[in-house]
């Protein structure tokens, strides 16, 4: 990355972009395809029309919705003016909407209607009811539930050139764009703030160290709350002058169908996902013999599974990244790895010296265990409105602490030893038990809830749920399960309800979770 890139913009690299391939197609969504420059041209609609709403530097919009063009249209426009850009995933519950809701405080909504059978009137008239700071709801499928529709907003609201050329020219590369919620281990999810320069720098590596010629053709099946379904694949694609699918849910058929059909040269997602292709009975090998890479992220690929796949005749690499750090920070691949490195590793820091194994500020001997660090000139600025969080995610000479354990070996390469917290890897998302017990305590029958990580042979871990039900009240199941969805994202939802009078505990009053795990092996074992 040069000096003039280091300073680049979103903006500016999307009027590259245009400038190099303006009639090919960057999304294809919906069944529209959209060229690079219909796409800018969309871009400073929006913008010019946020600006017209009175938003300026810093103010926050919010965008419900699945990966579809006009989602990446309001996230450039948002960059375009120093605005911060909160993407909202279809998949959650009211109660997680309305924290994200309340703490970030946008000024403008955006949303869908419905998808997968769930209408969102419902939400979108709480969110409305709840929040008067937001001023307008804008619906990407037209006027309902919302004000008025996405198209129609763009064509009365604008702004002079001039207005907009200033407001443009005042924004800098270090400003935050894009928030994310992720959990912790207070249980209840923290705004992770990504500046431009962050989010650009992950985009312009990836590229660089997964090229594709001509240029790039790949699927993005990962919704808009995932660093993966911004950064990692359609950023990465357009950072190459490529094109993506955005495909509004992971549907298995249409995955494999655009492979079967030589849509795309890459396959980029989740092991969850690729190990679902592995059964589809249209997959076959030799299919991977015609695309460039295939890569994972986000949870580690199953031993077996690497093997099979460090066989195909494509590229293959696997990274490693937390939400923080906004993307992928290491990388290996099958030109420069072994089988061994590629199943026992994470690979190595891109570019140098980015990673680090350190326990507190002490960096740790080669083959010593310690916390994976990331340098945090491209990591996120901080947590939105939780200065406490900010500076605990932080060791005293500024590295970002990823709470997760490894160590360097001598060749450099870093093994993932495991995670300093509870979290655990579910079909590529993070789930904190935290946050889940504390959704399954509100029900009303049910006095204490923990939860554990199992493993699972195609998302990797699932949680199983011990709950301890209330005094002379009967629960099944089924029940819990019910409440579950009513109150998460389903790749939070216990995938086992095991309810017992008594759990075991510590001395000092806390469950006893590696017995619980003893608990839930010997049932797997069963």
């Amino acid at each position: 990355m040069g000096d003039y890139e280091q300073t680049l913009l979103l903006g500016d690299f999307l009027d590259q972009k245009v400038a190099d391939h303006p009639d090919r197609a960057v999304f294809y969504s919906r069944g529209r395809t959209c060229t690079y420059r219909e796409f800018a041209d969309d871009v400073d609609r929006c913008a010019k029309a946020l600006l017209a709403e009175g938003m300026q530097q810093g103010d926050c919009i919010a965008v419900l919705s699945s990966p579809r063009t006009e989602v990446f249209v309001t996230f450039f426009a948002a960059a375009r003016l120093g605005l911060l850009w909160l993407g909202i995933n279809p998949k959650y519950q009211i109660r997680e909407i309305r924290h994200t809701m309340s703490d970030a405080k946008p000024k403008l909504f955006f949303g869908i209607e419905s998808l997968e059978n769930r209408d969102y009137t419902d939400e979108v008239s709480l969110v409305r009811d709840e929040f008067s700071n937001i001023q307008k709801f804008i619906g990407f499928d037209g006027n309902s539930p919302y004000d008025i529709s996405f198209e129609d907003w763009m064509g009365r609201m604008s702004c002079s050139s001039t207005e907009y050329d200033a407001a443009k020219s005042s924004v800098k590369n270090t400003a935050d764009t894009m928030l994310i919620y992720t959990s912790g281990s207070s249980g209840v999810p923290k705004g992770v703030l990504l500046p431009q320069k962050a989010i650009l720098k992950r985009a312009i590596i990836e590229w660089d160290v997964f090229p594709i010629s001509p240029y790039p053709r790949v699927m993005c099946p990962l919704p808009i709350t995932h660093v993966g379904g911004i950064i990692v694949l359609p950023l990465y694609s357009m950072a190459g002058g490529g094109s993506t699918i955005l495909m509004e849910t992971f549907d298995l058929d249409e995955y494999v169908e655009n492979l079967v059909s030589g849509k795309v040269n890459m396959l980029g997602a989740v092991p969850a996902m690729h190990m679902l292709m592995l059964r589809h009975p249209k997959f076959k090998f030799e299919l991977l013999d015609k695309i460039d890479w295939l890569l994972w992220s986000g949870a580690k690929m199953p031993d077996e599974a690497v093997k099979v796949f460090y066989g195909a005749g494509c590229r293959l690499g696997s990274t490693y990244g937390t939400t923080e750090s906004s993307a992928s920070v290491t990388f290996a691949t099958k030109d420069t790895a072994s089988l061994e490195v590629m199943t026992n590793t994470i690979g190595r820091a891109v570019p140098e010296g980015e990673v680090r194994i350190a326990n507190g500020d002490k960096l740790c001997d080669i083959g010593e265990t310690g916390e994976i660090q990331i340098r945090p000139e491209y990591s996120l600025s901080g947590y939105l409105n939780n200065p406490e969080a900010t500076r605990a995610a932080f060791t005293n000479d500024g590295w970002y602490r990823t709470g997760d354990l490894g160590n360097i070996r001598a060749d450099g390469n870093i093994e993932f030893t495991s995670r300093m917290s509870e979290m655990f890897v579910s079909g590529g998302y993070n789930v904190y038990p935290l946050e889940v017990e504390q959704a399954m305590e509100a029900h009303e029958a049910v006095v204490l809830c923990a939860v554990i990580e199992v493993p699972d042979a195609v998302y990797g871990e699932v949680g199983w749920a011990y709950i301890i039900p209330k005094p002379g009240v009967e629960i099944n199941a089924d029940d819990l399960k019910e409440f579950a969805y009513s109150q998460m994202a389903n790749y939070k939802v216990p995938r086992r309800y095991f309810i017992k009078s008594q759990l075991p505990m510590l001395p000092i009053g806390k469950i006893d979770k590696v017995v619980l795990k003893k608990m839930a092996q010997e049932e797997v074992d069963t």
